[in-house]
């Protein structure tokens, strides 16, 4: 198994997570340059009552914290669902 089919598999837990708690079930995961998990996120619209609660966004969000850092050079983001145009635009912003 390669390393994105380990960051998938770790993706899809995360969405499990989401469709366990009536979610959207979409899971992504931010990696570094070194293969280092360094966020992660699952959809969190509803039980935030916050539409902007997407996977993704969770996920860049938890890992600008991470590295402290608002932008994520070099980094890759595994999403288990295509990016809608919001989250797509907060991955080129990132």
């Amino acid at each position: 198994m390669n390393s994105y089919s380990r960051f998938m598999e770790l993706a899809l837990r995360e969405a499990e997570t989401a469709y366990e708690k009536n979610e959207v079930p979409v899971g992504a995961i931010v990696v570094d340059s070194n293969g280092a998990i360094i966020g992660r996120g699952y959809n969190q619209v509803e039980m935030l009552c916050d539409t902007t609660a997407h996977a993704e966004m969770i996920a860049l969000t938890s890992a600008m914290g991470t590295m402290q850092e608002k932008y994520l050079t070099d980094c890759t983001l595994i999403v288990t669902m295509e990016p809608c145009p919001m989250c797509a635009g907060a991955m080129v912003n990132a």
